[in-house]
């Protein structure tokens, strides 16, 4: 099917049950998930780097600081479509002087030195030592977003023992 939709490959191999497919470009990709989509396959898949958005963390701003207002302020500054949350400590669940925001336009972050009247400073989001995994079929190595895998509760699963083998479980 993947040839008579004319989607272009470099390479596929197996993978243990699964059979990995590398696109040459990212149409053929696109191309691919929405024939796998169409065809309700179970598969999961990686996003692309194009489609990825830059992660910043906004430090010199107050705790109290709205997001609505450092979004309307990075509009004033022709920084379209961003999206901004305020960030927590990971013990306390308490909101953090942190503010993370994802674009596709991150050289203009660089260029902005002051955000409400107050200087602030621009880093990379630093990334998780842990590895990822997806809440949605429990599996590790992708994420929800890009899954189309039955969906599992680790709870359920668990408890009642559906689990067949220690593979369907991360491996542990």
């Amino acid at each position: 099917m993947i040839n008579n939709k004319g989607i272009q490959f470099s390479k596929v191999r197996m993978a243990g049950n699964s059979v990995k497919v590398f696109t040459n470009t990212p149409a053929d990709y696109r191309q691919l998930v929405a024939l796998l989509d169409s065809m309700k396959r179970p598969f999961f898949t990686y996003q692309l780097k194009e489609d990825r958005m830059d992660q910043r963390v906004i430090r010199g701003l107050p705790r109290e600081m709205s997001v609505d207002d450092i979004k309307e302020d990075l509009v004033s500054k022709d920084i379209a479509n961003a999206k901004v949350q305020q960030m927590t400590s990971r013990t306390t669940k308490k909101p953090l002087p942190l503010f993370l925001v994802k674009t596709k336009m991150p050289e203009k972050l660089l260029e902005i030195q002051r955000l409400a009247m107050l200087t602030v400073s621009f880093e990379r989001k630093k990334r998780s030592t842990e590895p990822s995994q997806c809440y949605r079929c429990q599996r590790y190595g992708h994420t929800q977003r890009n899954c189309r895998l039955a969906e599992r509760c680790l709870k359920c699963d668990y408890v009642y023992g559906l689990f067949t083998n220690k593979q369907d479980f991360g491996g542990f």
